[in-house]
Formats: structure tokens, sequence, C-alpha cells
């Protein structure tokens, strides 16, 4: 009966530990939030009273929607850095926090804090919602690379569609996280190298395909229309310059 008591004392002292813990680290996640809107607050000092007041009402409303505030609070030195008018500081900050909101939307209540920023990247990149729900529902993985993949391929130019049927298949294929960040930077690599976009993302996803197993891997040089092609390491060769 003793044995039984101390187990049952024990047991409770744990559920209190336990209690105790997650108490403290929800304040401390309340004093880490308020830390960011008050950080935010001081870096628009210098901005007018109701720009300021505008920023850091747009932060405290993100933070009580359940949104990460650190990219708006990042977003706000961004425009001190670069001396923006308070203005452009307060739509910046108010169009970001939209995206946040519409990108947990799409993506789903249990999203990350990664792949809801990653969402608003693309978003912010020129990708709609539906391709998030679609990248959500092609893999039980997280999916915050994927996401960037996309933002980078259609800043680059590639199409949306294309760029997300891209990154379907290799996500399909069981591609690895490196390698989709490799597809968004290889291309942005050669757009900016003067290859095109479209023709760029179709070579490197051949040559991913390739060493995942699926239809055989590019080695030879991949000209584009305009004489451009790919060396035998998949490196451009003989890129057109861009015109001035």
């Amino acid at each position: 009966m003793m044995e039984r008591l101390l187990r049952m004392r024990v047991g409770a002292r744990a559920v209190t530990v336990v209690m105790a813990l997650a108490s403290a680290a929800m304040m401390g996640a309340e004093r880490l939030h308020g830390q960011q809107v008050a950080y935010a607050a001081s870096l628009v000092t210098e901005l007018d009273s109701a720009t300021q007041a505008a920023v850091v009402r747009a932060i405290a409303r993100a933070r009580e929607r359940g949104l990460p505030v650190e990219p708006l609070v990042a977003k706000v030195r961004e425009g001190r850095l670069k001396r923006a008018p308070g203005v452009r500081i307060r739509t910046a900050v108010e169009k970001l926090a939209e995206r946040l909101n519409l990108s947990r939307a799409a993506l789903g209540g249990a999203s990350s804090v990664d792949e809801v920023i990653a969402g608003a990247d693309a978003l912010a990149a020129g990708a709609d919602t539906a391709s998030l729900r679609v990248l959500r529902a092609a893999s039980p993985r997280p999916i915050a690379v994927p996401l960037g993949t996309l933002a980078q391929l259609i800043a680059s130019g590639v199409d949306q569609r294309k760029a997300l049927a891209m990154i379907v298949t290799l996500l399909q294929r069981n591609a690895a996280p490196t390698q989709l960040l490799a597809l968004g930077s290889l291309v942005e690599a050669d757009v900016a190298s003067g290859l095109r976009p479209e023709e760029s993302a179709a070579f490197r996803l051949r040559s991913i395909e390739g060493s995942l197993g699926f239809g055989d891997k590019v080695e030879l040089a991949l000209p584009d229309r305009a004489g451009a092609g790919y060396s035998s390491d998949g490196k451009p060769r003989g890129a057109p310059k861009r015109r001035p």
C-alpha cells in the first residue's frame, strides 16, 4: 500500500514538473513574441507616428493569428537599412503578413514555421495558393525546401505550372532535399549566364532524374536554340551574353 502511494506521489510530482516546464515554455514564447514586437517598434521610432503604429499593429495582429513574426521584424529592419519611406515599410509589412496568412491557410494549420515562410516566399515570387496545396498533397514529408525551389524557379522565369510539375515529379521519385535545392540554384545560375529558364530547368531535371535511376543520365551537351549548351559535367557552355 505504501509503495502504491509512493508511486502515485512520484507520478503526481512528475506531472507537476511537466506542467511547470510547459508553462515556463509558454511564458518564454510569450516573452519572446513580446520582445519581437517591442524590437519592431524600436526599429520604426524614426518614422512618423502613424506609420509606426500601423507596423506595430500589423505585427501584433500576426502574432495573435499565430503567424511567425520574425519575417515581419526582418522586413522592418530591411526597410530601415534601405532608408525606405515609412509608407513603403508599412505596405511591405502588411503585404508580407497577408502572404503568411494565405500560406498557412493553403498549407494547413499544422504546417511548420519554415513551411509557412517558404510558402509566403513562393507567393511573393508569383505562385498561387493552389500550387502550395498541390505541394502539400504531393509529399508527407516537410515541404519547406520544395516550396523554396518553386519560388526560385518562378523567380528565374520558369512558368509556374511547369515548375510545379517538375518539383512534384522529383518528390514522387523521392528526390533528396539537396537535389531539389540544386535544381533551383543551378537554374538560377544558368539563367544568370544567359540561358533560357525552361530549357535550363528541363535539362537540370533530366540530370537529377538520371541520378535517381529514372531515364538516362544526361552526359552530352544539350544546346539551346541560341547555340549554348552544357558540358558533360552539367555546367553551362557557350552561354550567349545578355544584351545591356
